[in-house]
């Protein structure tokens, strides 16, 4: 891969000081990190402003930043198909650096295709399985300062448990008959299986996918079957087919921030209660 070349280059022998450097690939891993290592660690969002999550790639600039960290913080779960070039280079740096995949920490939900819907960030209880999984990394790297680092991850532990709550009291609204979650791309498979939703999802599990147009077909009559009003696509993006698929069963066009990645909501919360508003509303009775 052509960044294996880059970052071979720029790896150089760093000394460490009384924090810990911390890279991350994904803007909400940053937000966590910085939530739960507070003023022990210094963090750098690789991720670009305007970046697409299965589309994204480090280059030099961010490569540079990261090769000065101690850790690397990624989703897992094949959303980085780099990161196998990117822990072996980080491996043989000196000192090494560490390649840890938070979602590693939270269990496998399958699409209803059968493969692993790598978008784990979309319950709240994975962010925190994955946030208790990074304290204990940075007690080890820290541990004069575990106490604040527990104390810290506390708090998070706690937003991240009233999110639960919010979400099961709303969607408690919703009935049975109305419990059908379509998307775009298989990317709520873990908020459907917090919340007892039934997942649909038109495309594969990465929004580049063709997606079978055959198997789509097929979908219709199940859509109408289950009364389906509303079909989510990732924010800033409605392809042309989806909205015909739409209009075919008399459906509308929402958005979610499936990617975890939303200009505007700058926290976790706000990404999270953003799309549980647009959830309750498309699955509503009105």
């Amino acid at each position: 891969m052509r960044f294996v070349v880059l970052i071979a280059l720029l790896v150089t022998h760093v000394v460490w000081g009384e924090t810990v450097r911390v890279a991350s690939l994904h803007p909400l891993l940053s937000e966590m990190a910085r939530r739960v290592g507070g003023k022990d660690v210094e963090v750098v969002n690789l991720f670009p402003p305007h970046g697409e999550l299965h589309r994204f790639e480090p280059g030099a600039q961010e490569l540079a930043a990261a090769v000065q960290s101690r850790l690397i913080l990624a989703c897992g779960k094949g959303v980085e198909p780099y990161l196998g070039a990117l822990r072996e280079v980080f491996s043989s740096s000196d000192p090494p650096g560490r390649v840890v995949e938070l979602g590693n920490a939270v269990p496998d939900v399958l699409t209803p295709e059968g493969s692993v819907d790598p978008h784990w960030w979309n319950a709240p209880e994975n962010m925190k399985r994955a946030a208790y999984e990074l304290a204990l990394i940075l007690e080890n790297e820290l541990p004069e300062k575990r106490e604040e680092i527990r104390s810290r991850l506390a708090t998070y532990a706690q937003a991240m448990d009233e999110l639960t709550r919010e979400a099961r009291l709303a969607l408690t609204h919703v009935p049975e008959v109305r419990r059908t979650l379509v998307t775009e791309h298989a990317a709520m498979c873990h908020f459907c299986a917090a919340f007892r939703l039934h997942p649909i999802a038109i495309q594969g599990s990465a929004a580049e996918s063709e997606g079978d147009m055959a198997s789509v077909a097929r979908l219709i009559s199940e859509l109408r079957q289950r009364g389906v009003r509303r079909i989510y696509v990732e924010l800033r993006e409605s392809p042309r087919f989806l909205q015909n698929i739409a209009s075919s069963i008399n459906a509308t066009v929402g958005e979610l921030s499936m990617d975890g990645i939303a200009p505007g909501q700058p926290t976790y919360e706000a990404m999270f209660r953003n799309n549980l508003r647009a959830v309750c509303e498309g699955l509503s009775n009105e």
